[in-house]
């Protein structure tokens, strides 16, 4: 009786669970609300108005989000009224782009003014708080920064690049172009604006805040007779390498060590002669490095602070040295193919944010890797940079 008795509470169990599941398919199904995708459901709305001394064309994006659209029409009503309150002949067009950038959008005002000469305007929407957002969500503000304050530096004079650099980066008006972002100093008088071409697809995909990419340069076992032309390569595209000299090279290449000295590369130690202190005694150690020091004070008045050893070969002496031990992720083992293409190929093919790169300057090959080797890697989002300017911007 007791088996007869559970046995009809677990049926009615069953058919309660059914019914329950049943009853909530059914209510979902008449209830469920697909979610809108605010990136497809985009209208185009217009402010027209005319009269005998003014006319007004403003297209403008209404998204299904009430409240982007407020900020939208706040800034745009509020625009329109103070144009039309002008007493002058003028006329008013403005047209948009979007530009969506995993969860943000950019709304890109052109503007034909006839009052003014500002061209363009941007607000950028984060589409998941929807809400306003600011430029330095989507790019390192760090390196923005560095990117727009060399280019003004570059292009304009001392008394407007101060002016642009007294101004916060969000302040700038931002066009995102498929092959460039041009950023317009609209407060500044003349309307000044730059076009960083390699900075445009810069920004991190899973939209956290980028951090540039680096990649570190360098090369051993020189000067030589190739390595001012090098120098000029980094130069020519504002990058920088470590070098790691030896001693006895530097003697007769002293012009050299002091052009890398005053460039944005920088020295460092690569002993004396080349040759295996992996299994030298301290004092042979000491000599190599102070025999080299000295040379580079001579030439240079400072002092090297990085190392590396001969063939990479370390011991437990040279962790106690002053000076920095500097190891490397990428051999491009241009001294045994002493083939550009495959050099080439070695670095691209194993690029990494932060890595360092084993090359050495005293090959024709490697030069002409290099040659090509910068314009791609900046075309992928890298900056070659020195081992020391790397730690600068890493603290």
């Amino acid at each position: 009786m007791i088996f007869i008795k559970y046995k009809e509470l677990f049926i009615k169990f069953i058919f309660c669970s059914i019914v329950l599941i049943i009853l909530f398919l059914i209510l979902s199904k008449l209830f469920y609300k697909k979610p809108v995708d605010i990136k497809t459901n985009v209208v185009t709305s217009k402010i027209e108005y005319t009269d005998d001394n003014t006319v007004v064309n403003v297209e403008y994006p209404r998204f299904d989000n009430d409240r982007i659209n407020k900020t939208i029409t706040d800034y745009l009503y509020s625009y329109v009224r103070d144009f039309r309150n002008n007493k002058k002949n003028k006329s008013l067009n403005i047209k948009y782009d979007l530009v969506y950038i995993d969860d943000y959008v950019n709304v890109q005002y052109n503007i034909d003014n006839s009052l003014d000469d500002i061209m363009y305007y941007n607000m950028l929407f984060d589409l998941k708080k929807s809400e306003i957002s600011y430029i330095t969500s989507i790019y390192d503000e760090n390196y923005l920064k560095k990117e727009i304050y060399n280019e003004i530096n570059n292009k304009f004079s001392s008394d407007i690049s101060e002016l642009i650099a007294k101004d916060t980066l969000n302040n700038y008006t931002y066009i995102i172009k498929d092959k460039s972002l041009d950023i317009y100093f609209n407060n500044i008088d003349n309307k000044p604006f730059i076009s960083l071409s390699y900075l445009v697809n810069n920004y991190n995909n899973d939209n956290s805040l980028q951090q540039h990419k680096y990649i570190i340069f360098t090369y051993d076992d020189g000067p030589s007779e190739y390595t001012a032309e090098l120098l000029s390569i980094l130069n020519k595209y504002n990058s920088s390498a470590t070098f790691f000299m030896l001693g006895d090279k530097m003697k007769n290449y002293s012009n050299t060590v002091l052009d890398v000295y005053n460039s944005n590369s920088e020295v460092g130690s690569h002993g004396y002669s080349l040759k295996d202190l992996s299994n030298a005694t301290s004092e042979d150690i000491d000599t190599e490095i102070s025999v080299t020091n000295a040379l580079f004070y001579e030439i240079t008045r400072d002092k090297l602070l990085l190392y590396r050893p001969a063939y990479n070969k370390y011991n437990d002496y040279m962790n106690e040295l002053e000076l920095e031990l500097v190891n490397y992720d990428i051999d491009t083992k241009d001294w045994l193919v002493k083939d550009s293409k495959i050099i080439y190929d070695n670095v691209i093919n194993n690029a990494c944010n932060e890595c360092i790169v084993l090359m050495h300057d005293k090959y024709k090959k490697t030069l002409q890797a290099t040659e090509k080797l910068i314009p791609e890697l900046n075309r992928l989002g890298y900056e070659v940079i020195s081992y020391s300017n790397f730690k600068n911007i890493a603290k």
